[in-house]
């Protein structure tokens, strides 16, 4: 089958002919914790982190936490529950000391948030023999840098209730990340982004999510490798990091049904890393047949993926589920599979 190659002014871009390959990116590693004392209360202040939430049970849920200050300063101002998730083997004699001095306060689980799926770890804290409530419960998640780009799906999935996990069933799920400016803009601009660039999860960002700031701190508060100021060719705030808050968006329902969350950020995680293809002849060779249906929406034969509107992509995805071949398509047994 033949491939064509056009010329641009700044890269070579083939045109889509032929089965997609879809990539794997992998996430990246790096310790960065707040270290310095007063800007750990400063945060934890700016997030309410040690206030209590209308007679729910609070739980602090920590993602990569290294050997943040943090930790430590939650257990002298507060009585909430604390869990740990931290793989790095660099921390753990430090966080197994303070489960040591804590008991049932705190506790640690050496896998990490992303990957543990079953979240036994809870049991240490919340026993499940139904003396607790689930629902009075307030579960709020700080996640530091490391592994952002996977912990992001994985809370949209936990918002939306569309898992079985037991953290699903807490009253209230409360997520605050620590990012870079860089991944700020990402969560903030990601339509930009979506259009110009590499990034993946801009889509499920924009779509999904919505983003409030919470508090910038300099980077001298922190622990941090220089990896986290990644080399980029977007300009970004190199001096700080910024907290922020992850909710859903309020109009969720206008995006896809509480049932289907799973489904679209499948979808949108498949269609983000071929961008570059020409989005006719890639949904043909995914679902025959869905050529016409996508040109009654107004798409063009020749319009690329990253062409098409962020607030398009719910439309597309409906129309293709709606479509007689959907479910003994090519794109029906990826979406399984994920």
């Amino acid at each position: 089958m033949n491939r064509c190659l056009i010329k641009t002014s700044v890269m070579y871009r083939r045109i889509f002919s032929g089965p997609i390959r879809l990539g794997v990116r992998q996430p990246t590693y790096s310790p960065c914790f707040i270290s310095d004392s007063q800007w750990a209360h400063d945060v934890i202040e700016a997030c309410a982190l040690s206030k209590p939430s209308d007679g729910r049970r609070v739980v602090i849920f920590h993602v990569n936490p290294g050997c943040s200050v943090v930790i430590e300063s939650l257990l002298q101002l507060c009585d909430h529950d604390q869990i740990a998730w931290e793989p790095r083997k660099l921390y753990t004699k430090y966080l197994m000391s303070l489960a040591q001095i804590y008991k049932r306060k705190f506790v640690y689980c050496r896998r990490s948030f992303v990957r543990d799926k079953e979240m036994n770890i809870l049991h240490d804290v919340l026993p499940n023999d139904r003396t607790i409530d689930d629902a009075a419960v307030h579960a709020k998640i700080v996640g530091n840098i490391p592994e952002m780009y996977n912990l992001i799906p994985k809370l949209v999935v936990i918002l939306s209730r569309s898992s079985d996990l037991r953290l699903c069933h807490f009253g209230i799920v409360e997520p605050i990340l620590i990012v870079t400016g860089f991944d700020y803009r990402l969560l903030t601009e990601a339509e930009y982004f979506w259009q110009n660039s590499n990034y993946g999860k801009t889509a499920v960002y924009e779509l999904l999510l919505r983003t409030e700031l919470l508090k910038i701190v300099p980077l001298p508060a922190f622990s941090y490798t220089r990896h986290v100021l990644k080399s980029t060719h977007f300009d970004y705030d190199r001096e700080n990091l910024y907290i922020v808050r992850l909710s859903l968006r309020k109009d969720l329902d206008s995006i896809c049904s509480d049932g289907d969350v799973v489904g679209m950020m499948n979808f949108l995680a498949t269609i983000s890393k071929v961008r570059k293809h020409r989005l006719i002849p890639a949904m043909e060779y995914w679902c025959p047949d869905i050529g016409i249906t996508l040109l009654e929406l107004g798409i063009s034969m020749m319009d690329r993926i990253s062409d098409i509107p962020l607030n398009l992509w719910p439309g597309i995805y409906r129309a293709v589920k709606a479509s007689s071949n959907f479910c003994s398509s090519p794109l029906y047994i990826i979406l399984q599979r994920m």
